[in-house]
């Protein structure tokens, strides 16, 4: 085989090996989803939704479904209550639930929604991103400004 020969079929094994390189990135991609509501909707069974709250269930117990999606989405904060587990993520809180009989629930919520909704579970925990907690300068009339 002329040194020509090599040249090309060392082009040829390097365009498929690429190429096999590029589909396995994509796949791997793909299934993390571009964030973790995306995640969600891609690894759990969809539930309906109730009053703009995205809920899903999965099989697995709790901890077990917060482990997945934090090895895939590490939160800004996470609190584990009798309630559930709580997610807070820049554009998502998630609660994981136990459910009864077995297996979980999930929620996914915008933050402030997630807020109102989980505020038994996460008042005074979770602060926010950019939202009223942080503007917040408290007293009564002329103190704090």
């Amino acid at each position: 085989m002329s040194p020509r020969g090599k040249s090309t079929a060392t082009i040829v094994i390097g365009a498929v090996v690429a190429l096999v390189a590029l589909i396995l990135l994509v796949t791997t991609l793909s299934s993390c989803g571009s964030s973790p509501r995306s995640y969600v909707r891609d690894h759990y069974t969809a539930a309906g939704k109730r009053n703009g709250t995205e809920l899903f269930r999965s099989k697995d117990r709790t901890e077990k479904v917060v482990k997945d999606i934090t090895n895939k989405w590490k939160p800004a904060d996470r609190l584990t209550d009798t309630g559930g587990v709580f997610l807070r993520y820049r554009n998502e809180l998630i609660a994981v639930r136990p459910r009864k009989g077995g297996g979980s629930d999930i929620s996914v919520d915008d933050p402030e929604r997630g807020y109102a909704h989980w505020y038994p579970f996460v008042g005074g925990y979770f602060g926010s991103y950019s939202g009223r907690a942080e503007g917040f300068r408290g007293g009564g009339p002329g103190t704090g400004k």
